[in-house]
């Protein structure tokens, strides 16, 4: 399937990547108006074998798409772009597509206009998908954006694979091509009223006197926290208006679709009415092109309060809740490391917590505190390169190798505060594992044994390599507690005596798989498939 994106920002950027990576998209083209995206993405389509013969030397629609295409994918900021693209333009879609093809717009548009859209295409015998999403630029590049898809039954198989490619979250709609931008329109309705309640909450809190950090922990964690006043309402506490996300414009757009649908179906909409008019003070105030959380700052210009400055607010400083003043004058709230969205946790117990640490290219973390003493498992293959931000001192860029393991001492020498930008080509992988208690089980000696490896020793923990070639087995006592990250996938048989009868059991090991593990004795491990299988046995002293 030959594919083009129109629209190569934060999000068709995002899908356009996630399309390269499916084995069902044969060809990805990428039109955008700006030379440096087109010209970066099609470098990237060209390494995975994905990319047109060659790069068209003018930034010219026709140029992008043809009648090989067999779907064009269309990100455009709004109805008015994506209205020009497919019908006004002098090389507009409908004349250059041929019968069959397919548009999918998942840019935010009235249900109107997908309905109109869908007619007029029909009439040229072309596919028509009203698809509009939600989700961020991190979850696009990923491949796990919500995509709301309505359109002809044949034709959501058609591009079915696509979808599965871009999203995490795939509904569809019935009812036809305009639904699926039905279905925003009442999310982004939710979406706007939430941000402009969270702003006025917080702003009143301000007025109030009390501590809008703590106002804001404890809303958090009860009954009134929404998603957006927790990422929101955390943007306008720390007052990020050079970090922009999502801009005040957007909302501005999406609202006035929902107020404008809502009075062609006489439905009244008085709260998100009343949000909107918020939006378009802040545009007022020349806060169209900042972030949409700043619209607090309309609040703040009424009530005669900074929600930012409010009493009680955190001190600089190096504990979680303080600020830290960064070299560019931006002030950033320290979070704990299980409160920075790019670190989940996967596993926890009393003796460790397990976080997985994934996020693309060119993303930066929040600044963020170690207190425990951590091990590093570094899991991208072909080496990390990052830049690490170090509280207190100058950023330095810091290379890592794939298998590699480093020991931090955040509990037994001092905390670190950081903030890490990834300069990869691909993803951060990194497994952090932090060692909180010693085991009732311990083993004084370290492990001797056949295909494992002791790689690192502390005073509190030993990491051992297992490898495996494929056909190859070990039988292995481990008189300790210990946590397994696997390094290297493989199926793996593993095969141990209890009660007096032998159980086995096989599993697909893949790459940065995480177990917990209490003293095992006598437990066989064969590697039953056709790659070298590794594993790392850190055991907890």
């Amino acid at each position: 399937m030959n594919v083009a994106v129109i629209g190569l920002g934060a999000m068709g950027g995002g899908m356009a990547r996630s399309l390269l990576r499916s084995e069902a998209i044969k060809e990805v083209s990428g039109f955008d108006l700006s030379e440096q995206l087109v010209s970066t993405f099609y470098e990237e389509a060209k390494t995975v074998g994905k990319a047109t013969s060659q790069l068209p030397s003018e930034l010219k629609l026709q140029n992008f798409v043809s009648d090989k295409t067999d779907v064009v994918l269309i990100v455009l900021v709004n109805e008015t772009q994506c209205q020009f693209t497919c019908f006004d333009s002098e090389s507009n879609l409908e004349s250059i597509l041929r019968q069959g093809s397919c548009v999918i717009v998942s840019s935010t548009v009235s249900a109107a206009w997908s309905k109109s859209a869908y007619e007029r295409f029909a009439k040229k015998n072309i596919q028509f998908c009203d698809c509009p999403i939600s989700g961020g630029a991190v979850r696009a590049l990923k491949g796990e954006i919500s995509i709301f898809c309505s359109g002809e039954p044949e034709s959501l198989e058609f591009i079915d694979p696509l979808l599965q490619a871009m999203g995490k979250e795939v509904h569809i709609i019935p009812g036809g091509s305009g639904m699926g931008s039905t279905v925003k329109m009442v999310h982004q309705l939710l979406a706007g009223v939430h941000i402009v309640v969270a702003a006025e909450a917080l702003a009143l809190a301000a007025k109030a006197g009390l501590d809008v950090n703590q106002m804001y922990d404890i809303v958090k964690g009860a009954a009134g926290a929404s998603w957006m006043f927790c990422d929101r309402g955390q943007r306008m506490i720390e007052n990020p208006e050079n970090k922009i996300m999502s801009t005040l414009a957007i909302f501005i757009k999406d609202m006035d679709i929902v107020y404008n649908e809502a009075k062609r179906l006489q439905c009244p909409i008085p709260l998100a009415t009343s949000a909107l008019q918020q939006f378009i003070a802040g545009a007022s105030l020349g806060l169209s092109e900042q972030d949409d959380s700043t619209v607090v700052k309309v609040y703040e210009t009424l009530s005669g309060v900074s929600v930012n400055e409010a009493k009680g607010a955190a001190k600089e400083g190096d504990d979680v809740g303080d600020y830290w003043i960064l070299p560019d004058g931006q002030k950033e709230k320290i979070l704990e490391v299980g409160d920075e969205k790019r670190h989940n946790v996967v596993l926890s117990n009393e003796y460790t917590r397990v976080l997985k640490v994934k996020f693309p290219p060119n993303d930066t973390t929040w600044a963020h505190r170690h207190a425990e003493d951590s091990l590093y498992f570094f899991l991208v293959e072909g080496g990390l390169n990052v830049v690490n931000h170090v509280k207190g001192s100058d950023p330095e860029c810091d290379c890592m190798e794939f298998g590699e393991v480093r020991f931090g001492t955040h509990k037994s020498d001092k905390p670190l505060v950081h903030k890490i930008s990834n300069k990869n080509d691909t993803d951060m992988f990194c497994i952090d594992a932090e060692i909180l208690k010693t085991p009732p089980v311990t083993c004084p000696l370290p492990l001797v044994a056949d295909h494992h490896s002791l790689i690192k020793t502390r005073d509190r923990c030993r990491v051992y390599k297992l490898v495996l070639q494929p056909g190859e087995s070990v039988s292995v006592s481990y008189a300790f507690f210990y946590l397994s990250i696997v390094l290297r996938g493989s199926r793996v048989k593993t095969s141990l005596e209890s009660s007096g009868h032998l159980v086995s059991w096989e599993k697909d090991a893949k790459i940065g798989d995480e177990e917990w593990c209490s003293p095992t004795l006598s437990v066989s491990i064969s590697n039953v498939g056709d790659k070298v299988y590794e594993q790392f046995i850190a055991e907890w002293r």
